[in-house]
């Protein structure tokens, strides 16, 4: 018999044990390396502020590993909670077995009872997390410009270096931010102390009427084995309140243009290639026919909704166009439960709701719990997945008023390390 619960500081050496064997990379795997992160699991399990540690036992012996953390998301303007699973990990001798399954279910309870309304994931396998009901993210694009590309027009005396004594103002910055941004999650306890202990990372701020109003941070890697003044600016976080503050930082990463020659930064706002007068690629690579390359795009955060009607009722402050009334109703199946649900869900005067057992709908769509999830959070559009084939629709007639109405201005993005 298995039972799942949590754990502490009494089981840290079959903790890491599991760990150490399942993440691999970039550690030795030594004995400085297990003190090292012996050290780092003791402190993180002595916080408990927001990270629960859970353990699968098999009798008295650990055999299965995870960590969930409890989230404050920006759904649709309003933070809501939401919990990530963390360093879920099996142990090599009882792969195979149902375990990994069994700590989800756990998962998806706890976040059930934790009143999350997302369960959020960094997959290290998308087709094991698609069966269990995930829906995909948004994509993050990663751009490898010549810096002598960027913008050279932001204002620059607005800009001012940030030191550790900084990291309160830093993290209300982002707080602040996060708040006017659907899809951003708030730091939790681990990310802010990796911050305060982070001495190599440069960060510059952008101040306006004595507040921070966004700020970067940002490191140098070679660019040549054999050339010490070709290097590569690294930008590891942009944090920015308006397109000032972001054209202001990257016209303080052009004006670096003699000591990089080239910049590697992120974004998850789909349109930033427009921003850039050359957004072509580093590497000059072009595809069929006459396509230049402008990036490498890359999907990290699953999502899956464990309960849509109460998603719905939750968030129906969220505005949507005031259409004439609809109502669909969603046939989907919870993979994980391996039941089928359905429910109606109503759009009228600009809000939704879940509508009531008598409720009688004009059109159904029948979809995967995961890609339901995906377009609830607006990481895809309904007509994109009626037109793909990934949903089907009782009426065609009805796409267009509902691709309107499920669309929101901006996706979800966030690049917190969990």
């Amino acid at each position: 018999m298995r039972h799942i619960k949590p754990i502490d500081v009494e089981c840290i050496e079959e903790y890491l044990d599991i760990y150490l064997q399942a993440y691999p990379a970039y550690k030795s795997l030594d004995l400085a390396c297990r003190e090292k992160y012996r050290e780092k699991t003791l402190r993180d399990m002595s916080r408990k502020e927001d990270v629960d540690f859970i353990g699968c036992f098999q009798g008295d012996t650990l055999v299965g590993i995870m960590k969930m953390v409890n989230f404050s998301m920006n759904l649709y303007g309003q933070m809501q909670p939401a919990v990530g699973l963390m360093s879920m990990a099996v142990h090599p001798f009882h792969k195979k077995k149902g375990i990994a399954q069994e700590l989800m279910a756990y998962y998806e309870s706890y976040t059930v009872e934790k009143g999350g309304l997302v369960a959020i994931l960094l997959p290290f396998r998308f087709g094991f997390y698609r069966k269990l009901g995930y829906g995909l993210g948004a994509r993050m694009d990663e751009y490898h410009l010549e810096t002598k590309n960027l913008p050279a027009d932001g204002q620059m005396d607005s800009l001012v270096k940030l030191e550790s004594k900084d990291l309160k103002r830093m993290l209300d910055c982002y707080e602040e931010i996060v708040e006017q941004n659907h899809g951003m999650l708030m730091k939790f306890s681990e990310e802010i102390w990796d911050m305060e202990q982070d001495e190599s990372t440069l960060r510059v701020g952008y101040e306006r009427e004595g507040e921070l109003k966004g700020y970067m941070a940002y490191h140098f890697e070679e660019a040549s084995a054999v050339n010490y003044t070709l290097n590569t600016l690294v930008v590891d976080e942009l944090v920015y309140e308006d397109g000032q503050v972001l054209r202001s930082f990257l016209t303080y990463l052009y004006r670096q243009g003699d000591l990089a020659q080239t910049v590697i930064l992120r974004s998850g706002e789909e349109d930033f290639y427009h921003l850039l007068m050359d957004p072509q690629h580093s590497s000059f690579y072009s595809i069929p026919f006459g396509y230049l390359q402008t990036n490498v795009s890359a999907v990290g955060n699953m999502y899956k909704i464990p309960d849509l009607k109460r998603f719905v009722e939750s968030t129906s402050y969220r505005e949507f166009p005031k259409e004439e009334e609809v109502r669909v109703k969603l046939f989907y199946r919870d993979e994980l439960l391996d039941h089928e649900k359905a429910f109606v869900l109503c759009f009228k005067e600009g809000k939704w709701y879940p509508g009531n057992e008598e409720a009688v709908a004009q059109v159904s769509i029948t979809a995967r719990q995961g890609d339901l999830s995906s377009l609830f959070l607006n990481a895809s559009s309904l007509s994109a997945l009626i037109r793909l084939g990934v949903m089907e629709i009782s009426e065609m007639s009805y796409v267009d008023q509902l691709d309107r109405l499920f669309r929101y201005g901006q996706k979800p993005y966030s690049n917190n390390d969990f």
